[in-house]
């Protein structure tokens, strides 16, 4: 291989290497996007097997003093390591393989949430699990708790998922009926060939209780729509009321369709309507009634909390045709008090319409943990707030959606809402998420005891909710400020705190007070308090810095502030911070710090560095204190114009040193470029160079044989300390020129783009042409020559202009996958005036007509020629941007000739329900 060539900019040895390879990756594709790349060729010698290693558990989720973890192996012994949620090793050791297989013994672990890390032979697994604590006798069953499934999905395992929804101490279970498959048959129920007929007894026999949801269409009837005739309607209420009868021995409690608001379950020629709702409840209410006199009918079931539908039911007598009312709601990633804001209205509404004795159900509210979700830290936090909210707001049973991840697509919200990951080939067992330890905790804290009201603790961000009475009652206890707050409770008598994922610890009052430090994580206070309030200046704190890192331990301050309160409290505590003791001298009448050195995070992300203050055996007070993780090395890839005609690119290799006190020194820093699996060009940025404390250090390479507007995998191995660490991103060249310079060579649709035609693509006549981003000082402007047979636009809405010929933008305001902002907006002609429309807005903007945008759109032959501009701060930009953003463009064809609608895409996110913004395409705007 030719070594030549130069490094524009940046310090340290400069060698690139050259030549126009072609040699294929051994993998590519999902590989790929896991940074799993190989940069050369195979090492000579004699190649070895990898060592086998697999997590065979059936289940990963245990009783506390119970947990022994299974793993098949060819080799003789496993170390492993576990750390809990925070990413702090809490245990390790080394199990001895007997007839290929190992037990790790973690028997001794606290309940929570934890990651195993085995390893054997150089292969490595990992695998997350719950412990939870005993389920005593009243915390088996409250009905309040409740699970989404889809019985029959899960290659068998629906008792083993069973299982575990029992050992979190749920009582119910919402599962779909699907009629079709049950009534093939006009009036012939195949009950014993559905999944219900074996999944329902047994769920019944471990004291769950399953809610059908039945639904939704039958070929048989009304064309295989959603039912709206006579007879489409009696059938289904003769279905419905065949569930309950059939069943009636393990449940009696079913429920009339799932969402009938919405279009993506209701596709009935009466509409989504409540009067046709209303129909479907007349046809099916007194049938079940008829068959089981306390049967429990619920409805709707509906898409989000719309209290105008539901008042219009109400009105029409709905509810002299359901015995509870089930309503669902997302609202993620908005925490739950702002996302189930409107529930007490709800149920305002039920009671003032006369149903005062009708049970409100939420049977459907979840946070997807997806790329563009919420992590499974938020929602772990989430669950439990979510479920008091409810209960405080009126609701009378919850139900989280779902139980089980239903796919293993990382980008999709619908793969993603579960308590419990898919297994693999290499960890046999349902993964716990930590939800599954917070709803578990959740259940035993609050089983049998009744909401009994919240406190005012003087501040709006303390929330402070009562569940039970005297003794016996329990307090969640958070906040929603960004920041922990402190509150005092009043009371005489010890107080046993138990945190999210059941650890508890009994703290004892000292002047009949107890301070607590809160943040979002849910705490669980049980005993006699008689007051709670929020407090500015606590007694005991601990302070961390705002950013810390995965090599460097964490230098905190220990704080008592002895000037104003805390009277009575004795001088000499202990600070019990992250499984450390820190003694310190708390002088009365003093502000006392002390310095010290907790142990580093080994995962990046939000850390709450939380602990106790006791004085001997007695436990005084909690603190806790937020920080960023970062990674202590961090390696990012972006694409570069260096000039847009002829195209010439580069890519600029930024390592970031997070570290506080620790200067790195890698020895070789390598970077590549990849179409497929085939190199478009590599080389060496650097070799032996430094990057200070807190600093960056960024190499720019020019890469020869990119195409502008591509799709490419960029890629960068780091050596450090003899370990070579690979990262990579999807990323791409796409020059955007001023207005008015158009030299570079556009975006060509027909070779550029992904064609989705149902019906078939004919080609270039049937669309092609280009487009051009371009850019003024105010904001982007799109020029679009469309090659179109025809164009045929029947909307009299803006809104749906996608329903005919229109072309579609997406933005995000970083290198896609740095931002989950996402703003999408399209012009057309609709009724014949050009109209430009965002239905995806930026924050603090609402979809509609899209500000201080225009847009020209005239048809010349057969091209439909699109100028359209939009400002900067409509696409969610302060300004003319300096490095990559993300882009991605649609333009659907309709022409009207009965072929049906297609569209061609650059990019993804649009055409998708999914609107990502990671899979947009880099563009970067160049003067040259």
């Amino acid at each position: 291989m030719e070594r030549k060539g130069t490094i524009r900019s940046g310090p340290g040895s400069r060698t690139r290497l050259r030549g126009r390879l072609r040699r294929p990756l051994a993998w590519g594709g999902t590989a790929a996007l896991l940074g799993c790349l190989v940069t050369s060729a195979p090492f000579a010698g004699t190649a070895h097997a990898a060592a086998t290693l697999t997590v065979t558990s059936p289940d990963l989720v245990f009783t506390k003093g119970q947990t022994r973890i299974a793993v098949s192996t060819d080799q003789a012994s496993v170390s492993w390591q576990a750390v809990d949620a925070q990413g702090l090793p809490v245990a390790s050791g080394t199990a001895t393989a007997s007839g290929g297989t190992a037990t790790v013994d973690l028997t001794g672990l606290d309940t929570g949430h934890y990651t195993l890390t085995a390893t054997a032979g150089g292969t490595t697994r990992t695998a997350d699990f719950g412990v939870l604590p005993p389920l005593a006798g009243h915390e088996t069953a409250d009905e309040r708790f409740g699970v989404g499934m889809h019985f029959g999905h899960y290659n068998g395992d629906d008792n083993k998922l069973l299982r575990s929804i029992k050992l979190m101490g749920l009582g119910q279970v919402r599962a779909d009926v699907n009629w079709s498959a049950i009534e093939k048959t006009p009036g012939v129920y195949s009950w014993e060939t559905y999944p219900t007929d074996q999944a329902i007894p047994y769920a019944a026999s471990l004291g769950l209780t399953t809610v059908g949801n039945s639904g939704f269409k039958n070929p048989n009837y009304d064309y295989g729509l959603t039912p709206s005739s006579t007879v489409g309607l009696d059938a289904y209420g003769k279905f419905t009321a065949a569930f309950v009868e059939k069943y009636q021995q393990h449940t009696k409690e079913v429920e009339v369709y799932n969402e009938y608001n919405s279009i993506g379950f209701n596709n009935g020629t009466c509409g989504l309507t409540a009067d046709c709702y209303l129909q479907m409840l007349k046809a099916t209410h007194p049938k079940v009634h008829a068959k089981v006199p306390d049967a429990t009918v619920v409805g709707p079931a509906l898409a989000g909390l719309n209290r105008d539908w539901l008042n219009r039911l109400y009105s029409l007598g709905g509810l002299n045709y359901l015995d509870a009312v089930s309503v669902h709601h997302y609202g993620y990633p908005k925490p739950p008090e702002e996302a189930l804001a409107t529930l007490p209205q709800i149920r305002a509404d039920l009671d003032a319409a006369g149903g005062q004795d009708k049970p409100l159900w939420l049977d459907e509210n979840g946070y997807p943990t997806h790329n563009d979700g919420v992590t499974p830290r938020v929602q772990a936090m989430y669950l439990p707030r979510a479920e008091v909210f409810a209960f405080a707001s009126g609701v009378d049973r919850y139900y989280w959606y779902d139980v089980v991840n239903d796919g293993t697509d990382t980008n999709n919200k619908e793969h993603n809402f579960g308590l419990f990951r898919t297994p693999t080939s290499t960890v046999t067992a349902w993964q716990p998420k930590p939800s599954v330890v917070t709803q578990g905790v959740l259940t035993r804290q609050l089983a049998g005891r009744a909401f009994a009201g919240r406190d005012d603790a003087g501040a709006a961000d303390v929330r402070s909710y009562r569940f039970g009475s005297g003794s016996d009652t329990v307090r969640t206890l958070w906040t929603t400020a960004d920041t922990p707050r402190t509150v005092e409770l009043s009371t005489t008598v010890p107080v046993t705190v138990t945190d999210q994922f059941g650890r508890a610890r009994t703290y004892t009052p000292t002047g009949g007070k107890i301070q607590l430090t809160l943040d979002g994580r849910v705490l669980y206070a049980k005993g006699t308090v008689t007051n709670v309030k929020a407090v500015t200046t606590p007694v005991f704190s601990v302070q961390v810095p705002t950013f810390t890192n995965t090599a460097e331990t964490v230098q905190a301050t220990l704080v008592a502030d002895r000037t104003t309160t805390g009277t009575g409290l004795p001088q000499q505590v202990t600070f019990q911070i992250d499984g450390k003791a820190f003694p310190m001298d708390a002088v009365p009448g003093q502000v006392t710090r002390k310095a010290v050195e907790l142990p580093a995070a080994t995962r990046s992300g939000p850390r709450e560095v939380s602990g106790e203050v006791t004085s001997g055996t007695v436990t005084l007070a909690r603190v806790s204190s937020p920080t960023e993780v970062q990674q202590a090395t961090v390696v990012t890839l972006d694409p570069r114009v260096k000039t847009a005609s002829p195209l010439a690119t580069q890519l600029t290799v930024t390592v970031t040193n997070n570290r506080d006190r620790t200067t790195i020194t890698p020895s070789k820093l390598e970077w590549q470029v990849n179409e497929g699996t085939a190199y478009v060009d590599l080389g060496v940025a650097a070799e032996n160079f430094q990057v200070a404390p807190n600093s960056s250090r960024s190499f720019t390479v020019d890469v020869e044989g990119v195409k502008g507007w591509n799709r490419y995998w960029a890629a960068s191995h780091i050596t450090e300390d003899g370990v070579r660490t690979p990262v990579g991103t999807w990323t791409g060249w796409g020059p955007v020129q001023a207005d008015g310079v158009s030299t570079a060579t556009p975006l060509d649709l027909a070779t550029q783009t992904t064609k989705n035609y149902p019906n078939g693509y004919q080609g270039d006549a049937d669309l092609s042409g280009t487009v051009r981003p371009q850019y003024t000082a105010t904001g982007m402007v799109f020029r679009a020559a469309v090659t179109d047979n025809a164009f045929y636009q029947p909307s009299t809405d803006p809104a749906t202009m996608y329903a005919g010929d229109a072309l579609r933008f997406a933005v995000t305001p970083d290198h896609p996958g740095r931002s989950k902002q996402y703003v999408e907006f399209g012009a057309s002609l609709v009724n014949g005036v050009p109209r430009v429309h965002t239905w995806q807005p930026p924050p603090g903007q609402q979809a509609g007509t899209t500000p201080g945008a225009t847009a020209t759109v005239v048809r010349d032959g057969t091209v439909t020629r699109y100028t359209i501009t939009v400002p900067w701060a409509s696409l969610g930009l302060a300004g003319k941007p300096t490095s990559s953003i993300g882009l991605a463009a649609v333009v659907t064809d309709n022409d009207n000739d009965g072929r049906g609608r297609g569209w061609v895409e650059w990019g993804t996110g649009i055409t998708s329900s999914l609107k990502l913004s990671s899979g947009l395409r880099a563009v970067q705007l160049t003067d040259a």
